[in-house]
């Protein structure tokens, strides 16, 4: 995965309010951490932030330019926290990496193909969206895809199905399902109504069919 660049900020103030006031400039309050260092209060540019993720997703590599100076941490993207009406980002944390030593990541599965148990009048359910790996930084992939091709009605493809690159270790559990074709549930004939009795009431039997009176 190509490194990317992004220039911070660091940032004095703490708390909600402040947090609010940097939003209202168009930044975006985020904290540095990682072993051997103690966290730093960062402010990052909205706009600059939302390219960094639409180009590289979540497990994009970062150097990040603080504005103060000094050696450009290489870090990534551990923590974003979203506007659940809006979608915008209100907070995120960076990690501090190293890029000789590999680290766990969620990475999103991606579907290809048509399933023939669709055509066949099945439901398709992704039921698992990602997955985790393990491998060095920029050895992450930024997808893995999933062919349904061959996906029939009543059956599943599971983790052990992905294929990743040889340097990248899956670490979810193989048995786990990934995406099922299901039948449609047939409708139940209907069921005629209870007939509700009083307490007390005798029971209701069914009348006999009136027979011919006999002739005198």
């Amino acid at each position: 995965m190509e490194q990317r660049e992004l220039m911070v900020e660091t940032r004095g103030e703490s708390g909600s309010a402040a947090a609010r006031r940097l939003r209202r400039r168009g930044l975006v309050p985020a904290v540095l951490y990682g072993r051997g260092i103690a966290p730093v209060a960062l402010a990052v540019n909205a706009k600059s932030l939302r390219e960094l993720i639409h180009a590289g997703g979540q497990n994009v590599v970062v150097r990040l330019r603080i504005e103060s100076g000094g050696d450009p941490p290489t870090v990534m993207l551990k923590e974003i926290q979203r506007d659940a009406i809006g979608g915008g980002v209100l907070n995120v944390d960076f990690q501090k990496i190293s890029l000789t030593e590999k680290v766990t990541a969620q990475v999103p599965v991606i579907l290809v193909g048509e399933a023939p148990g669709v055509k066949q009048g099945g439901v398709l359910d992704q039921v698992l969206r990602e997955v985790e790996v393990e491998s060095l930084p920029t050895d992450i992939p930024t997808s893995l895809e999933l062919d349904i091709s061959e996906l029939e009605v009543a059956h599943s493809l599971h983790v052990s199905d992905l294929s990743a690159p040889a340097s990248v270790a899956i670490t979810s559990e193989p048995s786990d399902v990934i995406v099922t074709v299901s039948r449609i549930a047939e409708e139940a004939p209907p069921v005629a109504p209870a007939v509700e009795v009083e307490e007390g009431a005798a029971p209701v039997e069914a009348e006999a069919e009136a027979e011919p009176a006999e002739e005198t």
